[in-house]
Order: C-alpha cells, then structure tokens, then sequence
C-alpha cells in the first residue's frame, strides 16, 4: 500500500504552503508515522485472524518512509528471497489475495527425491507433531528426512544410510516413518509412521498429499491499512503541524525519527 499527499491527502497542499520550507517536512513525518501505525494495526489483524502467527509472521512486512523529496510512504509485505527464512510474501498474501500457497522447504525436497508428485501440497496430519504456532517440530521433520533417506537442505539434513547404528536409532526411536506417493489400500498419498507395540502395530498419517491448498481471504491488509492511514494521518499531520508553527522557522529534521 502506497499514500502520498497528492493523491490521498490534496487538501493537505495549501496548509503546506503556510509552512513555507517546513511544508514538505511536517508532510513526510506524518506519513511515515501514519505508515507506521498501519504497520502495527496489520500485526494486530494478523494476532486476531489468524492461529498462533508466528514473530516471524507478525514482522513479515516493511514500511518505507517519506521524504520532503518524495511525499510517498510504502508499507507492504516482504519479498527478499535473499533473506534468511522463507519470504513473507509466500505465506501472508495468499491470506490477503487469497487462493494458493508457495511450496514448503519439506515439500520441495519430498518431491526432488519423487516422494510427492510435483505442485502437490503436504498437509500435516494426525500424526504430526505441532509446535505452539501450529507448525511440524523440526525434529519431526528431521526424522522423516532421515529415515526416507532422503537429503534435505536448509537445517532439515538426512544421515540415514541403512547401517547397523541407523537401523539401532531408528529401533530407540520406536517409529518407523514411510512415504505413499500415490498411496496404497485405502492411504491416501502422505508420509506415515509405523508404531510397534507388544501386541501389534499401528499406523498414523503424519503427512497426506494434496493437488492443491486454498486459502479464503482471511486478512484485510488493505482495508486496515486504509481506515488506519485515514484516521491517523490527520491527527499526525496537525501535531507536526503545530510543532512546527511553535518552533519557528528552523531547519527540518527526519521524518522518519
């Protein structure tokens, strides 16, 4: 989301022009600290729509302030496939568009190693374990790659090599996890453990296989952002406003302190 002066606030102009060269200054601080409020008003919508959303979520967008160069701010999702971890963008706005998601780390490896066929989607099942924000424990998800023998990336690395010592982990363990491409009697296609007990064995579906996950539009980015900006930019814009009137004519700070 974008806002700027000249198209969502153009009554703003001739208050400017009473400030002379503080103008363009008094603008760009209330924009950014609008842009900003906005920000925070997102993770709040974020905490209440969605389950248990991680810090990572909660911080997954970034605000670019204005300037007294350029009276424009930008608040929107993050999209560095540089960064460390998955970029927001991948997760939040199917949220916000809604429709499909972007590939897991677990299931561009399930399906490198022709374990799931390509485009499909990895839907936890009963027998996975979920940490407090609702996603697999990676130690889970290390035993799987590990006894599919299977070689992942990114923190989820498999040793298993069929040895003496793995089949002894894999006993201690007292799971056995296998995987079902395209299923078999009755299984859908997932991952599955094998649990022995004393009189018997059981099997769980950690995993299934989906063609596709849907997402209803469960956050409003722009409807927030709008109503948020709306509100509060006015307010920001009088304070700096009379801040500066109260200061007199002195050289203008940044607008993004």
């Amino acid at each position: 989301m974008r806002i700027n002066v000249s198209s969502n606030f153009a009554d703003v102009g001739a208050r400017m022009s009473e400030l002379g060269r503080q103008g363009p200054y008094v603008a760009a601080v209330a924009l950014t600290r609008s842009i900003k409020d906005a920000q925070s008003a997102f993770k709040d919508e974020m905490r209440a729509s969605l389950d248990r959303p991680t810090n990572y979520a909660l911080n997954g967008t970034f605000v670019k302030t204005a300037t007294k160069a350029k009276l424009e701010a930008r608040l929107w999702v993050k999209d560095n496939p540089f960064g460390k971890g998955v970029p927001a963008d991948r997760f939040l706005l199917p949220h916000v568009y809604s429709g499909g998601r972007g590939h897991k780390g677990l299931e561009r490896i399930l399906q490198r190693a022709g374990l799931m066929q390509q485009g499909w989607y990895a839907v936890p099942a009963v027998g996975a374990e979920l940490d407090g924000n609702g996603n697999m424990k990676r130690g889970q998800i290390r035993q799987i790659l590990s006894q599919l023998k299977v070689q992942g990336s990114g923190g989820h690395e498999s040793r298993a090599s069929g040895s003496t010592r793995s089949n002894r982990t894999i006993a201690r363990q007292g799971v056995t996890y296998f995987a079902l491409p395209k299923g078999n009697r009755g299984l859908l296609p997932g991952v599955y453990l094998k649990r022995m007990f004393a009189q018997g064995s059981a099997i769980r579906p950690v995993l299934i296989f989906v063609a596709q996950t849907q997402y209803p539009t469960r956050l409003r980015f722009f409807e927030v952002a709008t109503e948020t900006v709306n509100r509060r930019f006015p307010e920001h814009f009088a304070a700096e406003m009379a801040r500066a009137i109260a200061a007199g004519p002195q050289s203008a700070g940044n607008p993004g302190a």
